[in-house]
């Protein structure tokens, strides 16, 4: 009988491991069980009612998670037995539980970069998780000229972040007031990326110092000019090596693609060596 460990995000993000039985009794349903606790006498008709709610709630999230894993590389499978089949590079992954966590085989995460995929995987579901919840509760953005139905996510400070679903998921745009906030203008649109629209919120409210924000490419050179520090043959305290490798796993947490970018930029170097030596070769 194979071994099955499901891995869920609840309060704020935290990381649960637990069996397969655990995770059924606890976690698998957890909306419908938290409902009957709450009416003890509710009649079959009442459990039928918020059994069809959840199912619609499964089926939304599963849409747009779909949405999210497909724009990222994974294939994904149509729902089976109240779970959502996600593949990568052409093998089994796991399979998004409902709750935003997944089942997996260790023997599916065994090939190189197996892994990794999952872990995003189960990020992505969790981000989804979270905005469909807020998409849910916001009310509808009114501003003068703005045609289509846009959810106010967030408002601070004259920013405005907003959530507008689609045929492709829902996509993400930051505004800023206008017209005494009657209107908006300055839109930057992020598609489904909800990470950066969030970031972009955080800078235009002024939440966050723009100066304190690291792209991609400038933290994967960080990342090899760490590695670089640790694996090289200068002493270090152990203070500091401990301080480096921290910051080392903070950005691998940070950067989804680090390895490709890592990989990318090695190369460029190993070229440009490569063509440096070539020229002195045909100088001599």
């Amino acid at each position: 009988m194979r071994s099955i460990i499901q891995k869920g995000y609840y309060n704020n993000n935290t990381k649960i491991w637990a069996s397969d039985e655990w995770f059924s009794n606890h976690l698998t349903g957890a909306l419908f069980a938290f409902y009957k606790d709450l009416k003890k006498g509710a009649t079959p008709g009442k459990d039928r009612q918020m059994a069809e709610i959840n199912k619609e709630a499964r089926a939304s999230f599963y849409k747009e998670l779909a949405h999210r894993l497909t724009a990222e590389g994974y294939a994904v499978e149509p729902e089976a037995d109240g779970l959502l089949p996600a593949r990568w590079h052409g093998a089994d992954l796991c399979r998004i539980t409902a709750g935003g966590g997944a089942q997996f085989r260790e023997v599916d995460l065994a090939p190189e970069g197996c892994r990794e995929a999952f872990d995003r995987a189960v990020d992505i579901a969790a981000e989804v998780k979270q905005y469909l919840q807020l998409m849910d509760a916001a009310p509808f953005l009114k501003a003068i000229g703005l045609d289509e139905q846009y959810k106010l996510l967030a408002d601070f400070n004259g920013a405005v972040l907003a959530g507008h679903p689609t045929s492709r998921g829902v996509q993400f745009v930051t505004w800023e007031w206008s017209y005494g906030r009657a209107g908006v203008w300055g839109g930057h649109y992020f598609g489904g990326n909800f990470a950066k629209a969030k970031q972009d919120f955080a800078l235009r409210a002024e939440l966050i110092d723009r100066d304190a924000i690291f792209e991609p490419e400038q933290l994967a050179e960080v990342y090899r000019a760490i590695h670089e520090t640790l694996d090289g043959d200068n002493a270090i305290t152990e203070a500091r090596r401990k301080l480096l490798e921290s910051a080392a796993e903070q950005i691998e947490n940070t950067v989804p693609d680090l390895a490709q970018r890592v990989d990318q930029s090695n190369q460029q170097e190993l070229e440009l060596n490569m063509e440096r030596n070539g020229t002195v070769q045909t100088m001599c």
